[in-house]
Parts: structure tokens; C-alpha cells; sequence
């Protein structure tokens, strides 16, 4: 992901405001004017006692209307001038906003496009927690910069017409004054770097702790935590990592408090000074109200001072990590070459793919364990391939690696002769229709679940497809039809199906896409044998003409392929068709024998005509 490029806040700032521009111009304007309005707003406060003061200090008959009159322009100016930058503080807000959620968009492309493997690296994600939260609310980050550098300017022409009069006042308690605020500022930054230094182990244990948290709500884990009395060991260690994370967050904070004890000292030392040299002025002569006057100011300007501080700090702790978010949005997390589907069609000969391994070694990233040592492997065009093994063996990592989600440690995967690192990722992926044991059902309508597109969705095909995997009859049975909504979370009336049934549509997808060649990883490892028998027997038909991976554990499915390839932790263990290694009676062969008890026990349990065919049918495998 390269080095950690030097932070500089001008340079984040700038990048903002550029893009403030190229989003909202119309923003400038709204600054501009609030600007104006509210740098004059908080003198109102300030002239109002010494006003109000001094016609009571000039006495007379007519001082009940002078007050009288002076305070009802007074409030009606204060309250224009606070209606006003209210409604103008509150739209710059919601723009702001506006900029943070388009950010956003730019965010979840990068995430969307990035390799595969970074998913599954938790380092990566916490190396880039804070960067990766730079966008995710309000108060904070992105739109938190936003707005503080949009009402700065205001907070400056205020501070400068203040400076001025505490400075005709006594230039030592202006240095208090600031000297003060530096201090604020200077602690503030030291807070920021100690907690910026530990940011990854606070991302580390803030990702624990909402996994338990996530546990302990998912109903989907209700059973188990019920049945096998999960309860206690889940809120143990759920407080384990809720008292390493408190215990991180203390250590921050108190070294907060420590050097927060600093900001106190010099305010006390500011209070002093301010009351004595008032005290002298108004013995010297001064009038109360213009003591109220320099009271008031002075305390203004000392809040106003440590709010502009504030500003100032959060600008550049935030900036630190907006500054992360950038550097995320440009680091190239996608490695691709040049080679196009046409590049590797081109070589096709029988309009399908051959993959080969040659003396691929591989290992996930960030551990020391090879899945693969040294595999030299073919697939070769038109085959249909079941692969085979125990668990652990790396079936489901030889399909991360031949689709490119994952690079080869070592060696080289070819695809027609092409290296699938010089190929585009979208044309590397659209060579594959891919099921996946895992089904992920997204809140569209059925047509573009099984589509995959919002618009151009060929409803002939779609229907087709999902005739072939059985759920058409189903789907016609709604009112909507291909339109009805999937899942309660968009619309609540969405529809859901069953585990067998998700992996049918899953299914349904993988034909639709119509691809050269078909992965299934665990296609029917949701469905009931009656359904998988379904999947085996038209599993021919399924992908006829392509080149077909078929990744199970259940091997009553592998006499419907061609090959048949044993994985163990050795990596390739045995390799023939389904006679070959039945005759070799090595460890294909003691599998199979296994496991063809068992589905012989689980079709006499069967009274349908389909289970006693599924019965003879393993029979006849096993002979």
C-alpha cells in the first residue's frame, strides 16, 4: 500500500476546498454572506451593556424612553441579524453534507473495485478504520472540516475587531489572552498525536468488541447460543474486550487530563490579570459602563478564542485523518493488466476456457501456512471438473485464485495462455458464472437478482433460468411476478426464500450470466437430497458446451463430471475419472464408499419414487 505519505494540512484543505467548488459553487456565496453577518452579531453583546449602562449614568427625565427605545432597536437588530445566520448556518450544514455523502460514493467505489484479497485482510481495515470513518457522520472528519472552516472567517474578522479593543486596554492582557489559547491548542495536538499513534490497536479492539456485539444480536445465532449454551462464554469475552478497549481509552484520557491541567493554569493567570487591570482603570476614573463594556468583550473574546483554538485543533486532527481518506481514495488497490475477454477468446478453442497452474505456491496474505506448494494443474477446455477433498485442503481457494480475487504467491495461472495478472479485472471476472456456497440475496426485485443489471434484463432469459433450477412456478405465483421486491429491508413487502431455495436463485444467476465457464463452490450444500438429485441430473445440461468446476464435499455428485481431483492438505492427492479412482481404491475410494452408506441410509428414509431412484442410482455408482 506504499509509505505513509507526510501530512500537510494546507494541502488537505485546499483539496477540500477545490472540491467544494467543483461540487457546490453557490457554497462560496453562502459563507461569504453569513460571514458578514455573523462577525458583526457578536458585538451586539458586547456594546449593549455600555449602552444600556450609560443612559442610566446620564440620568435625566427622559431615561425610561431612551432605554426604552435603545433596546427595542437593539433586540430587533440582534434578532434580524440572529434569524438571519441561523437560517444561512443551517443551509451551509446541510450542503456540507451534501459534499460528506458524494465523498462517500467515492469511497465505496474504491472499496467495490479494490482486489479481493484486501476483504479479507484485517489489517488493512485497520490501517484505514479512521480514514475509512473520515465519512461517516456528521460531527466528525469530512463534513465536521467542513463546517468549521466554513464559519471561520466570521470567528477571524470578530477576533480582530476584539483584539483591538483589548489591546487599547492593556497589550499584556492580550498576551495572556493568547498565550492562553496557545496552550489549549499545543495540548490539544499532543492529545491528538498520542491518539493517532495508537489508532491501529484502537481499531483492532473497537472491531472485537462490535463482533461480539454483532453476535449477541444476530438472530441467527439465537439457536446456537440457546442450545449449546454460548451465553456465558460470548459475555466473557465480550467484557474482555470491552476492558481492554476501556483500558486503551483510559490510558488516552488521562494523558488528556494531564496536560489539560496546563489550560487551566493559564486561565486562572488570564482571570487575574483581566479583573486587576479593570480594577485599576475604574479606581483610575474608568466608567461602570465601560467596565461592564470590557468585561463582557473580554470574556467573549476569550471564549471566542478558544472556540477559534478548537477550530483550529479539530481542523488539523481531523485533517490528519481526512488526510488518510485521500491517501485511500489514490493508492491503486486494484492490480490489473491490459488483456481483454477478446484476448483470451481468441484463443478458445471450443468457445470455452482452459486454466492452467504452473508451479503455483500460494499463502494468505499476512500468514506463513501454504495452501499450495508448487501445483501444476490443467483444466483443460470443456472439461467438467469435480473437485474433491477434505476440508481445509484449499477447494474453495483454488477458485478464489483461477477467478483472480487472489494472486499467486508464486508461479503463474493462465486462462487460454493468457496470465490472468495481465488481464482487466471486469474482463477477468466476466469469463466466469460463479455459485457460491454463500448466497447473497440482494433488496432488488427477483428480475435483477437473477440479472444482475437494473436495466436491459432479458425477462425471457430470466424466466428460462429459472425454470432450469425449478423456482419459476414459485415466482409466478406472485402478483408482481419478476418485479416482486426480495427481502423486508427496502420494502417491507419484500419476500424471502428458504436456504434451498436462495441457492436455486443463486443458481438461476450463474446460468443467466451465461459465461465460458462455471464455477460451483457447494451449489447444493443448502438443499435436501430429492433437490440435489434435480441439480445432478440436469447438471449436464447446466453447463454444456463450457468448461465446469464442481466444488463438493458430497461426492455422489462427481460421476456426473469428467475428472474428478482429490485435494488434501498435500495438495493434488489423486486425479482420473470416477471408474479410475473407484479402481485405484486410494482415498477418493474409501470417501465415496463413506459416504454412499450414508445417502443409502438417507434414501430409504424416502418414500417418494425420486428417493428410491436416488437409491439405486448411488448403488450403481458404488458397484
Amino acid at each position: 500500500m506504499g509509505q505513509k505519505q507526510k501530512y500537510n494540512v494546507l494541502s488537505v484543505l485546499k483539496r477540500m476546498l477545490a472540491h467544494m467548488w467543483q461540487q457546490d459553487r453557490k457554497q462560496y456565496g453562502r459563507i461569504a454572506f453569513y460571514t458578514v453577518v455573523a462577525a458583526i452579531y457578536p458585538f451586539m453583546s458586547v456594546f449593549l451593556p455600555k449602552l444600556a449602562i450609560g443612559i442610566l449614568e446620564q440620568g435625566g427625565i427622559d431615561v425610561a424612553k431612551n432605554l426604552t427605545v435603545t433596546m427595542a432597536v437593539y433586540f430587533a437588530v440582534a434578532g434580524v441579524l440572529a434569524v438571519t445566520m441561523n437560517y444561512f448556518k443551517g443551509y451551509i450544514e446541510t450542503r456540507n453534507m451534501r459534499i460528506r455523502i458524494l465523498y462517500l460514493a467515492d469511497m465505496s467505489k474504491q472499496l467495490q473495485c479494490m482486489d479481493y484479497c484486501h476483504h479479507e485482510d484485517a489489517s488493512f481495515f485497520e490501517k484505514y478504520d479512521k480514514a475509512l470513518n473520515a465519512g461517516n457522520n456528521n460531527a466528525n472528519g469530512i463534513e465536521g472540516v467542513y463546517n468549521r472552516i466554513s464559519f471561520l472567517v466570521a470567528k477571524v474578522f470578530t477576533l480582530v475587531g476584539m483584539i483591538i479593543l483589548a489591546g487599547v486596554l492593556s497589550p499584556a492582557l492580550l498576551l495572556a489572552l493568547v498565550l492562553h489559547v496557545l496552550v489549549i491548542m499545543w495540548t490539544s495536538k499532543l492529545t491528538h498525536d498520542y491518539e493517532y499513534a495508537n489508532k491501529e490497536e484502537v481499531a483492532k479492539a473497537s472491531r472485537r468488541i462490535t463482533y461480539y456485539k454483532k453476535t449477541s444480536q444476530d438472530f441467527s445465532y439465537g439457536k446456537d447460543i440457546r442450545i449449546f449454551n454460548l451465553r456465558n462464554r460470548i459475555m466473557d469475552n465480550y467484557q474482555e474486550e470491552i476492558n481492554a478497549y476501556v483500558k486503551l481509552q483510559k490510558m488516552i484520557k488521562n494523558r488528556e487530563y494531564l496536560l489539560g491541567m496546563l489550560g487551566i493554569v493559564t486561565l486562572l493567570l488570564t482571570n487575574i490579570l483581566m479583573y486587576g487591570t479593570l480594577v485599576q482603570r475604574v479606581l483610575g476614573g474608568m466608567p461602570v459602563s465601560s467596565f461592564t463594556m470590557y468585561v463582557t468583550m473580554i470574556t467573549s473574546l476569550m471564549a471566542l478564542m478558544l472556540d477559534f483554538g478548537k477550530d483550529l485543533s479539530f481542523i488539523w486532527n481531523e485533517g490528519e485523518y481526512i488526510h488518510d481518506f485521500y491517501e485511500f481514495l489514490d493508492t491503486k488497490l486494484m492490480v490489473e493488466g491490459e488483456k481483454t475477454k477478446a484476448d483470451v477468446m481468441a484463443n478458445a478453442k471450443q468457445n470455452t476456457l482452459e486454466i492452467v497452474f504452473e508451479h503455483v505456491t500460494f499463502r494468505y496474505p499476512g500468514t506463513e501456512k501454504k495452501i499450495f506448494t508448487d501445483l501444476n494443474f490443467t483444466i483443460p477446455a470443456g472439461q467438467r471438473l469435480a473437485v474433491v477433498g477434505v476440508n481445509g485442503a484449499g477447494k474453495s481457494t483454488l477458485v478464489k485464485l483461477m477467478t483472480g480475487l487472489f494472486a499467486p504467491t508464486e508461479g503463474h495461472i493462465y486462462i487460454n495462455g493468457v496470465d490472468i495478472t495481465e488481464m482487466k479485472k471486469e474482463e477477468l471476472y466476466s469469463l466466469y458464472s460463479a455459485v457460491f456456497q454463500d448466497v447473497n440475496i440482494l433488496a432488488f426485485p427477483i428480475r435483477e437478482n437473477v440479472g444482475c443489471a437494473s436495466e436491459n434484463v432479458d425477462d425471457a432469459r430470466v424466466q428460462t433460468a429459472l425454470e432450469r433450477v425449478g423456482l419459476w412456478k414459485k415466482v409466478e405465483g406472485f402478483e408482481k411476478g419478476l418485479d416482486q421486491m426480495m427481502l423486508k429491508v427496502i420494502d417491507e413487502d419484500g419476500t424471502d426464500f428458504s436456504g434451498g431455495e436462495r441457492q436455486k436463485l443463486s443458481i438461476a444467476r450463474g446460468l443467466y450470466k451465461d459465461a465460458p465457464m462455471v464455477i460451483m463452490d457447494e451449489p447444493t450444500a443448502a438443499l435436501d437430497a430429492l433437490a440435489e438429485t434435480e441439480i445432478y441430473e440436469s447438471f449436464s445440461n447446466l453447463v454444456e458446451g463450457k468448461t465446469a468446476v464442481y466444488i463438493s464435499h458430497r461426492l455422489a455428485s462427481t460421476r456426473f463430471c469428467d475428472k474428478i481431483a482429490l485435494f488434501d492438505a498435500d495438495g493434488l492427492e489423486e486425479y482420473g475419472s470416477h471408474e479410475e479412482l473407484m479402481e485405484k481404491k486410494g482415498k477418493y475410494y474409501d470417501m465415496f464408499v463413506i459416504q454412499g452408506k450414508y445417502y443409502q441410509e438417507e434414501a430409504k428414509n424416502l418414500s417418494s419414487p425420486e428417493g428410491s431412484d436416488f437409491a439405486s442410482q448411488n448403488k450403481e455408482a458404488l458397484a
